[in-house]
Order: C-alpha cells, then structure tokens, then sequence
C-alpha cells in the first residue's frame, strides 16, 4: 500500500486568493493616488508592488516547484495556503508605505 500525504485545501481558499490579489490592485491604486510618500514610504510601496509581482509569479509557475504529481486536494491543482500566506506580506509592505505617508490635500 503506498500512501502519499497530501493537504486538504477547501475551495474557498481559492476565492479568498482572488479577492485579496485583485483587492491589492484596487488598494494599491487608492493609496497612490490619496497619499504622499516619502522615501522610506516609496521605498516600502516597492517592496510591496515587488512582493505582489513575485507571488503572481510563484503562482503562475506552481508546477515548477512541486517535486511530484499535484495531489488533487490543492486549490485548483495549484493555489493554495502557501500563495496565500505569501500575498499577506504585499499588504504588510503597504500598510507600512501608508503609515509612513502623508495624505494628500485636495
């Protein structure tokens, strides 16, 4: 008998990936456009965009990092907690660029 451990990842995982990935954008597009930055603040918000870029990255090159076969518990055969654990740092990176900026006078 040969057994092979897998994860259980629920599906709605997978939703909650794509809503904070396309939240990101919609976040990252709001605090540029309300906010000044400084250069400790510019240099965060870059961190930050860097971190995103990276984990779409990841993402989209999953079957690359897997050793085997995708066991069929992962989140449509590639996404799953690890990417999510992972985007959380682009929204560190951003609270820390607004924190460090000044918001904009209309």
């Amino acid at each position: 008998m040969n057994i092979e451990p897998s994860v259980y990842e629920p599906t709605y995982i997978s939703i909650l990936l794509i809503l904070l990935g396309l939240g990101y954008l919609f976040l990252i597009g709001l605090a540029i456009s309300k906010y000044q930055f400084k250069i400790s603040g510019k240099i965060f918000l870059v961190i930050s965009i860097v971190i995103y870029l990276l984990v779409g990255a990841y993402m989209v090159g999953t079957g690359y990092y897997i050793d085997e076969e995708a066991p069929d518990a992962l989140v449509f055969h590639k996404f799953g907690f690890l990417e999510l654990i992972i985007l959380s740092y682009a929204y560190i990176f951003l609270g820390l660029a607004v924190g460090f900026g000044k918001r904009k006078d209309n």
